[in-house]
């Protein structure tokens, strides 16, 4: 089985199996060529299977790492259990180290599927359902502007805060990001300013009358924004029954302010997968606590960079991280298992993590669970 990127002449030949794997109609005229990198596998020289190939940077603990999002993983039907998307995978993990890559993302249509393959399912979404006549408490506000492109470098700023915040949250460098034609797409994003005419939130979103206000991204850097906001928002409730805000999480801040509003519905939307493919890069990039710890890992990995012990002994927010191949630790973890202690930042304590497959705690793992706590996680990025 050969694993490379496909060549321009080849594209019609990947959207045919993404046509025939996901049934969408295939237009000759039309669908010939590809605005992103295609990782495809050949049997005999014969395209079989490919993945579409997206680099970001994303935030883990403040510190800005190489990241991959595998999209349109797709194989041709009749060469399907061939190995084909098992040699992509393959392929990724091998080269990832030498094109620093430090975690990959994808969008699972099956969990167990993709655990195969060392992605854990997280960064669980919902969407949230308000009454506007439910929101009547938060004064009305017209402290926003409309984005018309013209702001660019200002909303790319405000988004690259808010980055900060929250982790596994992508870099945004490019201006498809945001829409500067909303009257042409019906596709609205408007700017907070504060007191000082500081940009300090946004919201983008459409409308659909009679019933929603559909807020696709909420982002905001202080309470007084996403009050703002929502009060700008209410300049709709004459014409949409409700507000539905999506790709919210646990602890988000309109999650944090819904919780206290009558008749709030919470709508689950599924979440995003992902896998560790520097587990030593990400462990140096995590922020530790102040107080002096150490522990040790057994990492079941089947990536040669990632299996093995990798012993961690941290204080003042850093740690060193070395690694051997046998020997005494304090806990192993699955490729999954590592995902979701280390990226989820669900904050496991020992009681809760000896639930989820393939944690093993064999000594007092107290200074691991005190080193990756509970922190504000979202993955909201997926293709530009």
């Amino acid at each position: 089985m050969e694993v490379r990127f496909i060549k321009p002449e080849e594209a019609a030949d990947f959207l045919k199996i993404s046509a025939a794997s996901f049934i969408w109609k295939f237009d000759k005229e039309i669908d010939n060529k590809l605005e992103m990198p295609v990782l495809g596998a050949f049997n005999n020289g014969k395209l079989i299977a490919g993945a579409e190939i997206y680099n970001y940077k994303c935030n883990y603990c403040g510190n800005f790492v190489n990241t991959v999002v595998l999209d349109g993983i797709c194989s041709q039907p009749e060469y399907r259990r061939m190995g084909g998307v098992r040699a992509i995978f393959d392929d990724v993990g091998k080269t990832a180290i030498q094109n620093d890559i430090t975690i990959g993302f994808l969008s699972p249509f099956s969990i167990s599927y993709y655990e195969k393959f060392g992605f854990a399912n997280l960064n669980r979404s919902f969407s949230i359902k308000v009454p506007f006549n439910n929101l009547s408490n938060f004064e009305r506000s017209n402290d926003v502007e409309l984005y018309t492109g013209e702001q660019f470098n200002e909303l790319c700023e405000l988004y690259n805060k808010c980055t900060k915040k929250e982790n596994l949250m992508m870099i945004r460098e490019s201006k498809s990001y945001f829409c500067d034609k909303p009257f042409e797409n019906t596709d609205y994003t408007y700017i907070h300013r504060n007191k000082s005419g500081e940009a300090d939130g946004y919201v983008r979103f459409k409308v659909n009358r009679p019933e929603e206000l559909v807020a696709e991204e909420l982002f905001v850097l202080t309470p007084d924004a996403l009050r703002g906001i929502i009060g700008f928002l209410r300049s709709y409730d004459g014409i949409v029954k409700t507000l539905v805000v999506k790709k919210q999480y646990p602890g988000s801040p309109f999650a944090c302010i819904a919780d206290r509003i009558d008749n709030t519905n919470y709508e689950y939307t599924g979440g995003i997968a992902a896998r560790i493919y520097n587990l030593k890069k990400l462990l140096e990039s995590n922020v530790y606590p102040k107080e002096y710890g150490k522990f040790s890992i057994l990492s079941l990995d089947e990536l040669n960079e990632n299996k093995g012990i990798f012993d961690v002994e941290y204080k003042n927010g850093k740690a060193s991280v070395t690694k051997r191949n046998s020997g005494d630790y304090d806990i192993s973890l699955s490729p999954t298992a590592a995902a979701r202690l280390l990226l989820a930042g669900e904050g496991h304590t020992k009681e809760t993590a000896i639930f989820i497959d393939g944690v093993e705690l064999k000594n007092n793992a107290d200074d691991f669970f005190r080193a990756f706590p509970h922190r504000a996680t979202h993955f909201i990025e997926y293709i530009c």
